[in-house]
Order: structure tokens, then sequence, then C-alpha cells
């Protein structure tokens, strides 16, 4: 049973293993394509950035603007390898005044349903400074989409209602909250190759 009183500490969820279908990449995008490459596979869809964006070990120069997932639109960067200079994940960020609770639950619903249930479902309280995160997990043989919500400013990944009656049943990020609207927040989803270990860590 997944207990919905948690707000401190780590909760990690794992499904049970699922036959699943496998995902190549993102949309038209393989790993390890090279930038002329993504161009030629995303048309007139991609844009190019104004300059190199960096990421750590990867860096973006390629995006895809107004992507639709759940009704809501994000931004892609196309991340590639600063050593290889090939495609390694792809970043879907939607901020700000967009990126809420409510958000995140129709964006989950819409990659549960072309995805099938996720494998793993975390919570992970803020510390040191760190934003709060909550994060759902979906794994394929070549592609791992992770699914994060992030808080940069409360220390509870949302504002519970004090007055709510706790369900045990409820998973936490279900519960309804009041909300203060000018919380910074993102709604970060991760397409990344399944060869990658170093992308994709564990909550356990």
């Amino acid at each position: 049973m997944r207990a919905a009183a948690l707000l401190l500490g780590l909760f990690c969820w794992a499904a049970p293993a699922l036959a699943l279908e496998d995902v190549p990449g993102w949309g038209a995008t393989r790993w390890g394509m090279t930038a002329d490459e993504l161009r030629a596979a995303l048309g007139s869809r991609v844009t190019e950035l104004p300059g190199r964006w960096v990421y750590g070990g990867a860096y973006a120069e390629l995006a895809v603007e107004e992507v639709e997932i759940g009704g809501l639109t994000f931004t892609a960067y196309l991340q590639m390898n600063d050593r290889t200079e090939r495609l390694q994940q792809v970043l879907l960020e939607r901020r700000r005044t967009g990126a809420v609770p409510a958000a995140f639950e129709q964006v989950i619903d819409a990659l549960t349903s072309r995805y099938g249930p996720p494998a793993e479902d975390c919570a992970q309280a803020k510390t040191g400074g760190q934003p709060l995160d909550y994060e759902v997990t979906w794994r394929f043989p070549t592609t791992i989409l992770h699914a994060k919500f992030l808080d940069f400013s409360t220390t509870a990944v949302f504002s519970r209602d004090p007055e709510a009656e706790l369900d045990p049943l409820v998973i936490e990020r279900k519960v309804r909250r009041n909300l203060r609207r000018s919380m910074p927040r993102r709604i970060l989803l991760r397409f990344h190759d399944a060869a990658r270990a170093d992308l994709d860590p564990s909550c356990a």
C-alpha cells in the first residue's frame, strides 16, 4: 500500500514489471543523431537557439517549440553529447504559471495513456536549498522517460490543505492543496538514451 501522508524524506514506489512496447526515441529523433540528421528528421519544426546552451556534459543548439502533451505546450531542447556531438537526450520544459500541480497531473495522465503505467513514482524532500521534486519514470529498452515536477520555494511538493482529511489510499501528488500562485515551479520531461545509466538516477 502506498502511503499518502509523506512530506519529508524519500518515497519511491516501483510498479510490477510489465511487457511494454519499446520507444526508439523522441518523436522522429533517434539517439546518436547528428545535428544535420535532426534537422532532416524534424524539418520545419526545428528552430535554432540563439547560441549554444550548455547542460553539464551536453549542449543544445536546436529546439522544437509548441510541443503539445495532454493539451499543454512545452519547448523541447535537443541535447547533444559535448564529446560526440550526437543526440543523447531531449528535454521538454514548461515554466512558471503554466507549471502547476494540476498541469503535472494532466501531463502524467496523457503519458500514461500513451506509454502505459509508469515504472517508478518518487517524491524527494527538499534539503540544503535544493528544489523539492516529484518524478515519474517510464522505462523502455531504448528510451527512458522522466516526468518531473520541481518546486524551488516550498518545503513540500505541494502545500497541503490543513483541513483536508488524509486518505492513505490516495498517492501524495493527488491530495487536494491550497497553493500560492507565485511559487517558482517547472514541469520537465526528459527522454534519453536508455544506454546512458548516468542520465537515469534511481529513487531507491
